[in-house]
């Protein structure tokens, strides 16, 4: 097949089709990413080795002009994708708005439509798309339930498939100048990490001069300058981690709740601390940490009631509770779903044929 993967905006979105890219690509077909010139993809896409056809695409948000300015860069891209989408078998949308004029675009041409979902609800590009589409592939059984007809089925997130090839490994962290024979908390907020959060990290480590366990923290991007002179007992400091390599590895991981994150935790059955970020759209972060707390699966902790004390208490509570850190890896496994992309590909070649 030539297929076209819509993919952007953030890591959420794009790294889930990199990853099922990466499978198809092994299997012979031909991947071709589409997105926006200005978001992350422009850079992660072609370091990844794939070609990106790139549309100058604003989002909706913002008052009236914004919203005129974006509507106008959205009917351009919708009529250069009909273009560029000539020749091409499928088109898989990963959501955000950079999908909406490309798969509309693929719909007027009559090509095969599959959607892919990360978040427990649907987003608003793939509400508005889902009538064209040809298949959704739901993360999370919560999206089935917003959902009418049969087009929709549950899968799970690519990115859990990367994460099932990690295990515990003594020397992921020994490199990393830790302790093994302490338990380890891995602590990040994303790639670029969270300048509030973070805030907050730097009076939970001044606390933390007597602990007996480990900590690794990656500041992100953005934050790392303001970490790169601290030195804090028992706490290692790092830009940027392997993050499900060192999860793996890890007795506990405290991060916030993106799609991709909430796959690997899943994926290693690993104990988590969530923080949802109240900054995303549609409060997406939160319904998947309330997916998992739901079942018992993870502890949700919101941003805004949390101070470096109650952190520092529910992190020493859980380490010392193993049943309860045995539970929650337990009743991840209700989350976890084996073989996710090949389970994909049979679905996108059986459009095919």
């Amino acid at each position: 097949m030539k297929i076209a993967m819509v993919a952007g905006g953030t890591g959420g979105h794009i790294y889930p089709a990199l990853t099922l890219a990466d499978e198809l690509k092994k299997r012979g077909h031909e991947i071709i990413f589409f997105g926006a010139k200005d978001r992350l993809e422009k850079k992660v896409v072609p370091q990844r080795g794939y070609e990106l056809i790139a549309y100058d695409i604003h989002s909706t948000k913002g008052g009236l002009i914004s919203k005129a300015h974006s509507a106008l860069t959205m009917l351009i891209t919708y009529f250069r994708a009909k273009k560029d989408l000539k020749g091409f078998d499928l088109v898989f949308g990963f959501g955000n708005y950079i999908s909406l004029p490309i798969v509309k675009a693929a719909k007027s041409l009559k090509i095969k439509i599959v959607l892919h979902e990360q978040n427990s609800f649907l987003g608003k590009a793939n509400k508005v798309l889902y009538k064209d589409c040809d298949l959704l592939i739901a993360s999370y059984k919560e999206s089935l339930e917003e959902i009418k007809g049969d087009k929709a089925i549950y899968i799970g997130n690519p990115q859990s498939s990367i994460a099932h090839l990690y295990h515990y490994d003594e020397k992921v962290l020994k490199d990393m100048g830790i302790d093994a024979d302490k338990k380890v908390v891995t602590i990040f907020m994303g790639s670029l990490g969270s300048e509030s959060v973070n805030k907050i990290l730097k009076e939970y480590f001044k606390l933390c001069t007597d602990i007996d366990y480990e900590i690794i923290f990656a500041t992100g991007d953005k934050e790392y300058a303001k970490f790169e002179n601290e030195a804090y007992p028992h706490v290692h400091i790092f830009k940027r981690i392997d993050g499900a390599r060192v999860m793996a590895s890890s007795t506990l991981v405290i991060t916030r709740s993106g799609a991709s994150t909430i796959a690997e935790i899943i994926a290693l059955h690993k104990a988590a601390i969530l923080i949802p970020s109240p900054y995303v759209a549609n409060n997406h972060q939160y319904h998947n940490a309330k997916a998992l707390s739901d079942k018992g699966a993870a502890l949700l902790l919101n941003e805004k009631e949390l101070d470096a004390k109650v952190l520092k208490r529910t992190v020493e509570d859980l380490l010392k509770d193993e049943a309860r850190q045995k539970l929650l890896s337990t009743n991840l496994e209700a989350f976890d779903t084996e073989d996710v992309n090949e389970r994909i590909i049979k679905e996108l070649e059986k459009l095919w044929k």
